[in-house]
């Protein structure tokens, strides 16, 4: 089935793109969004077949934040379903893991470079909330019904320090995590956005705390170095980015979820 559906696709991109993809079969991937089927032609181009929303909010940040460290839209198709995208080389982070600090330095530039986005709420494209504080307070909501009875005191009262705060709004790309990047000659590129609208400074915790390889070998004050902002409201944001990053762990990452809990007494 998939390969059929596979076909139709790859004739109408070779219609849209002008190219030849005779004697050229897709190689597949295992992908993690649910039902998505995804592949490469000849590691030219990577193609994902998935939903009208994800292929929309997925072109929608790309075309907005084009700097060459995100893959580029090279065609996409609504009624046949997919988005087609430039292929990026590179390992896996997990297999081509870099220095923490290096780590940190390139992803604090990638999140200062997301593009401004003035729009009518906060949180993932098509499903807004009115404030800042009512999307991250949804965030820890649903983090809450995924990990084990842990005392959620600091995480409370971190969304009070958030309050009424409006900060400016950037399109971010809303999974950001060493689990979405590929590292080419020492550089990080990022792929498979599921694009948010909020303050870039929570992307940029939120990246950081996706691994602990990232996180446990440096120290806070070397975290907090980065951008100049109140310093109550970066740990407030950091706390609220690990405790969601808590409940991902305690899904996807349990061998170190101790890492986490561990981080979380201390901040």
């Amino acid at each position: 089935m998939h390969e059929e559906k596979a076909r139709e696709v790859i004739a109408d991109i070779a219609r849209k793109l002008g190219e030849d993809f005779d004697g050229v079969g897709p190689h597949f991937y295992t992908d993690g969004w649910t039902g998505a089927i995804v592949f490469d032609l000849a590691e030219k181009y990577l193609v994902k077949i998935t939903n009208s929303e994800t292929i929309e909010t997925q072109a929608e940040f790309l075309k907005h934040n084009p700097d060459g460290v995100f893959q580029n839209v090279c065609c996409f198709d609504y009624d046949y379903g997919y988005i087609c995208f430039d292929f990026i080389k590179g390992e896996k982070y997990a297999d081509k893991p870099l220095e923490a600090h290096d780590a940190i330095r390139q992803v604090a530039k990638i999140a200062e470079n997301f593009r401004e986005y003035p729009h009518e709420g906060y949180g993932f494209l098509h499903h807004e909330f009115k404030t800042w504080r009512e999307f991250l307070a949804d965030e820890v909501e649903y983090a809450r019904g995924c990990i084990p009875a842990i005392s959620t005191e600091k995480v409370y009262k971190a969304l009070e320090a958030i309050g009424d705060a409006a900060p400016k709004q950037y399109l971010l790309h809303g999974d950001f995590g060493a689990h979405n990047f590929l590292v080419d000659d020492g550089k990080i590129r990022v792929i498979d956005p599921m694009p948010a609208v909020g303050d870039f400074l929570y992307d940029f915790y939120f990246a950081i705390l996706s691994d602990t390889d990232i996180f446990t070998k440096v120290g806070r004050e070397f975290i907090y170095s980065f951008f100049e902002r109140d310093e109550s409201e970066k740990e407030a944001l950091l706390k609220i980015a690990l405790y969601v990053r808590m409940s991902r762990a305690f899904k996807y990452d349990i061998e170190n979820f101790d890492a986490y809990l561990k981080m979380y007494e201390e901040v």
